[in-house]
């Protein structure tokens, strides 16, 4: 793709999600009218940024939608449900086409039929409006006009004079015939370029367009305050069209635009004296067409000049016109009374200049486009401040790729910083260079303050606020909740929260999960929670807030809660825990049960729920980014599950341990605390190694026998056990390992090929002396 489709994607999509949210929001409030301009807007930006490229199956659907906004915003329908369901279905269309244009595939026959079929649903709910609103006349102005054909008053005549001769003869004639021509008067706003219109295109693309002319609405500035960013043109056309097609195709700003009919006869014909009625109409018809000869006549002769002008070439054709204008003015001569209304008629006209005007035509040819002007003693102020503001923009759009590599950079660094303490170490221990290791140590501190800045910065760069995540939850609370028949409150907090890019990303799937787990389970039917002396409306909560260097996010609702009771059968009739584990587990340990793979209390699968897949995949991708989730809920009362995810991927903090003579890295966000125990507080429980920490009883597990290994753990000089106890899901593991040591930043690589395969291993980092330190996924460990 190029820079403007990306730019055209990217806008596409914000504007999407802008539309769906003001379309809920239009639920709660249907009479905002300050929401509907902004709804309609936003759909005819939409709408005029598509035209840029060839996407006819998109520009059908929102020009739809934006009729059907257009009705709404000018109460001619009032905003219902139903119209958002339709403007919501619409927009979704319209997002999978975006993707489609993203992976440059061409749109299906069944999108084409989609298309079609959106299209007609949303014009079908304008019913008759749309028919009302084009037999409508237009009003305005009717300038010098004193008579209406066709219910549109008539054209003046001085701006009939305007037209190139043959065109006028024209529109004249088509009117005698009784098929008036029409002239659009289009005074766009001056803000029209601010709310994307282009007023030289809607004008060109009139349909049945015979001429068209354009001229400033006040005197043109100097060229230092001409303001470039304001419209200030006035467009006239004449058209073959009929009135309705032209309030159909202006129908977006119908209060800029005037519609005028063309007259039979652009002036009233002199009184001409006979003796009889027969001579009275041929002399009335002789005077008719002569008078029409010196019009045109007249007017082809005023547009000597600039014929003249640089066009050597048109020689021939000026020497034919002056020929027609001494014929005509011959026969003039011939009719009584002809003369003296033909000079009456030259001295009504405006003596306005024609050099004012520019005519242009489809297409455009060698027409020459005017700068849009400006006007207003302030003009140049806001041009000096549109220019200024321009020069000295506070953003800029850098493609991921960049802040990625700029992430690789620093990562490399951190790693060449945590191999200076190890070379001072040298330099002092191998070296005798103490001096040596105390500078070493200096300008490490040095580097290492700067390096943690820098990688603050660019972390800064690539975060991004939990919005993003959280703005396609009203859409999804309400199609469900609406779909299941229940009554649901959705309140969000902490929208401002920011994380890491791929951190927020990453949280999409697992949240969707447990808020559809949470509408489908947890809150009940309102007829049975107004039983419960409930309210019949559920709440549905998420919240996020930062923790120290942590992420936290948390889904609660107050329905029905989770009984670990129903839980625990469940889980013992599917054999996923056996009858010793069923006996000794808590009520905290059994809710976490739900995390297990194929673990399902739904009585009846749906297209929702029940088929034993959601929640472990959502406890799988918490941990993919070194995340956690922890759950809480009483019986009766509600439920809360609570993500904790690191702020950024990028770089990860472990605790290196020790066992067999290895080294191995654990995430330091599942280290509760390190202890060393006597060998003699051990205790066995049902062939299970335990140990009492804080006055709890904690499960023991040596890291050597996870892995494979086959020693057994070491005690120190004092005959004490080093036990890393880690949180897992609800509860606490103590791993017995040989020892430990720092605490250290690391870049986590991730496993590839065939080690890849290694779920055990989160990845690997390089660490300051040169090793590889494998670092432990935990939680597949112990599963």
């Amino acid at each position: 793709m190029n820079a403007l489709t990306e730019q055209f994607l990217a806008e596409s999509r914000e504007a999407l999600d802008e539309i769906a949210q003001k379309l809920l929001a239009l639920e709660e409030t249907p009479d905002d009218a300050d929401m509907l301009t902004q709804l309609f807007r936003l759909v005819h930006t939409l709408k005029g940024n598509c035209g840029l490229f060839d996407l006819p199956e998109m520009a059908r659907v929102l020009h739809a939608g934006e009729d059907l906004m257009s009705a709404v915003r000018n109460g001619e329908l009032a905003f219902s449900q139903g119209i958002a369901d339709q403007l919501l279905d619409a927009m979704d269309f319209v997002r999978i086409l975006c993707d489609e244009m993203e992976a440059d595939r061409q749109p299906t026959p069944d999108m084409i039929n989609e298309a079609l079929g959106l299209a007609s649903a949303l014009r079908s709910a304008l019913g008759g409006v749309q028919r009302d609103r084009n037999a409508a006349p237009a009003t305005g102005s009717p300038g010098t006009s004193v008579t209406t054909v066709a219910g549109h008053p008539c054209v003046p005549s001085d701006w009939l004079a305007r037209l190139p001769a043959s065109v006028q003869a024209d529109a004249v004639q088509a009117a005698a015939e009784g098929s008036p021509w029409f002239w659009l008067h289009y005074t766009p706003a001056e803000e029209c370029f601010f709310q994307g219109d282009d007023p030289l295109h809607q004008a060109r693309l009139t349909p049945g367009l015979v001429w068209g002319g354009m001229s400033e609405r006040a005197p043109w500035p100097t060229l230092d305050l001409l303001d470039a960013y304001r419209c200030q043109l006035n467009f006239d056309v004449l058209t073959r069209a009929s009135a309705e097609e032209l309030l159909s195709h202006f129908r977006y700003v119908p209060d800029q635009i005037t519609v005028y009919a063309v007259a039979p006869a652009p002036l009233p014909l002199p009184a001409v004296e006979t003796a009889s009625a027969s001579e009275s109409t041929a002399a009335a018809a002789r005077a008719a067409q002569a008078l029409h000869d010196v019009l045109v006549a007249q007017h082809e002769i005023l547009a000597l000049p600039d014929q003249l002008q640089g066009l050597d070439g048109r020689l021939e054709a000026t020497r034919l016109t002056l020929e027609r204008c001494l014929l005509a003015a011959q026969r003039a001569a011939d009719v009584p009374g002809l003369a003296h209304a033909a000079m009456q008629a030259r001295q009504n006209q405006s003596a306005a200049p024609l050099a004012k005007w520019l005519a242009f035509s489809f297409p455009m040819g060698d027409a020459v486009v005017p700068a849009a002007p400006a006007s207003g003693p302030d003009a140049g102020s806001r041009s000096a401040r549109r220019n200024d503001d321009a020069g000295n923009s506070k953003t800029l759009r850098v493609e991921q790729d960049k802040i990625d590599r700029l992430m690789n950079l620093i990562g490399e660094m951190v790693v060449a910083r945590n191999a200076l303490p190890y070379l001072a170490s040298r330099a002092e221990t191998v070296y005798g260079e103490r001096e040596l290791a105390r500078e070493i140590k200096s300008q490490h501190a040095v580097i290492h303050r700067i390096s943690e800045e820098m990688q603050d910065a660019i972390m800064q760069i690539r975060m991004m606020p939990v919005s993003f995540i959280f703005q396609r939850f009203p859409r999804l609370v309400r199609d469900t909740s609406r779909r299941l028949g229940k009554e649901v409150q959705l309140l969000l907090e902490g929208e401002d929260t920011a994380a890491d890019k791929n951190v927020i990303e990453s949280l999409g799937d697992p949240l969707v999960h447990i808020v559809r787990n949470s509408l489908d389970h947890g809150l009940e039917a309102p007829d049975v929670r107004q039983a419960l002396g409930k309210s019949r409306s559920g709440l549905l909560k998420i919240a996020a807030r930062q923790d120290a260097d942590r992420v936290l996010i948390e889904i609660s609702d107050d329905g029905r809660g989770i009984d670990p009771e129903v839980v625990k059968r469940k889980a013992y009739q599917k054999g996923l825990i056996d009858e010793a584990t069923l006996a000794r587990m808590s009520d905290e340990e059994a809710i976490h049960l739900i995390f297990l793979p194929g673990f399902s209390t739904a009585e009846a699968v749906s297209d929702l729920s029940g088929r034993g897949v959601g929640m472990d995949v959502v406890r799988t991708a918490i941990e993919r980014v070194n995340g956690t989730i922890h759950l809480r809920s009483v019986k009766g009362q509600g439920t809360v599950i609570q993500l904790s995810l690191p702020l950024s991927m990028a770089v990860s903090t472990v605790m290196t341990v020790e066992t067999d003579g290895q080294k191995f890295g654990v995430p330091m966000n599942l280290v509760e605390e390190t202890m060393r125990i006597p060998r003699s507080a051990l205790r066995g429980i049902k062939q299970q190694l335990t140990a009492v920490v804080r006055g709890r009883v904690v499960p023991l597990r040596s890291l050597n026998r996870l892995l494979g290994l086959a020693s057994e753990p070491m005690t120190n000089e004092d005959d004490l056990l080093a036990v890393l106890v880690l949180r897992i899901g609800a509860g606490l593991v103590g791993i017995l390992v040989d020892d430990f040591h720092q605490t250290t930043d690391i870049i986590l690589k991730p496993m590839t090929g065939v080690l890849g395969n290694l779920r055990g291993y989160s990845g690997s980092a390089l660490m300051g002396d040169g090793s590889v330190l494998m670092v432990l996924n935990m939680g597949e460990i112990l599963a």
